[in-house]
């Protein structure tokens, strides 16, 4: 899918959701996405070639986001 045009997404909880669009890299402005940081690390990408790369997009993360901790007992 294309979406040369695309200026603004967000995303919330879409998990099953492995890819963006392909946009142009000819764009003034990088499109902008709001996601959560695992889903973002987790996407898949084919490459700067065809205009689907994680460089190709600006990407934030809410302010509230904080790397899982390690679960169990520390102490022994």
């Amino acid at each position: 899918m294309s979406a040369p045009n695309l200026e603004t997404i967000k995303i919330r909880g879409c998990w099953s959701l492995k890819c963006l669009p392909a946009v142009s890299g000819n764009n003034e402005k990088l499109p902008s996405v709001d996601c959560e940081k695992e889903w973002w690390d987790n996407l898949e990408w084919d490459g700067v070639k065809a205009n689907h790369h994680s460089s190709l997009y600006e990407h934030s993360h809410s302010s509230y986001y904080k790397a899982q901790l390690p679960r169990g007992t520390v102490l022994r």
